[in-house]
């Protein structure tokens, strides 16, 4: 499965439109006065401007080339980003999904996360920069009921679990592109924050095309595309 798009909103739209366009360096695509488009390799990441008095805040997090772990972590602390750190440690393991992953937040504190997945064939001898952002991989939706979230899209798309409890925790996809569904009263991994339930919308790449899902009383909207 592959994240074609994400809809966000963001209180502070001209600070998330600098950091994304100026700081890390991605491609404008669209630029208007309510929103903002950014190419993200194969994906696009669109900002939309809400109310200053709303406070949303989103995990997302963006595929990097698998051998350039360590320029992407050096890369990021050369722009002034701090890397979320717990027990003295910026790099957080996934042994089971045979990748290794850093997290840092935007203007909006929404929870970024810059993953390498090490089953995949994306080396690369360049020097690290905007470009090996390649996709969006992953996208967190806190929902009320993880398992009737996980049954309404997995029967719309034909993805599966991969990994997780399926109650509390399920990912959908695999390692190209990963909706993660979890219980609104878990905390994120790793900074331990209550997740935000905000309104979200997804276009995925899958075997049906047509289909479309509303959860969380309409707060979401995964379409496939």
């Amino acid at each position: 499965m592959r994240i074609r798009q994400i809809i966000l909103h963001t209180r502070q739209f001209e600070a998330m439109k600098s950091f994304y366009g100026s700081l890390l360096g991605l491609e404008t695509r669209e630029d208007n006065p309510w929103n903002v488009l950014f190419r993200v390799g194969r994906s696009t990441l669109t900002l939309q401007e809400s109310s200053p008095q709303e406070n949303p805040y989103y995990h997302v997090a963006f595929t990097i080339p698998t051998n350039k772990f360590a320029d992407a972590k050096q890369w990021l602390k050369e722009r002034g980003i701090t890397l979320f750190s717990k027990d003295g440690k910026d790099e957080f393991p996934f042994e089971s999904w045979n990748a290794t992953a850093l997290y840092f937040y935007d203007p909006d504190e929404n929870l970024i996360e810059f993953i390498a997945h090490h089953s995949l064939d994306n080396a690369t001898d360049e020097a690290f920069g905007p470009k090996h952002l390649l996709w969006i991989s992953e996208i967190g939706l806190p929902v009320d009921d993880v398992p009737e979230a996980v049954g309404k899209l997995a029967a719309a798309f034909q993805i599966d679990l991969w990994g997780g409890d399926g109650k509390q925790f399920a990912p959908l996809g695999d390692a190209k592109g990963l909706l993660i569904l979890v219980d609104r009263r878990r905390p994120w991994f790793p900074d331990g924050r209550t997740p935000s339930v905000f309104e979200t919308k997804v276009s995925i790449e899958a075997m049906n095309s047509a289909a479309a899902v509303v959860l969380q009383n309409g707060l979401y909207e995964v379409q496939g595309s």
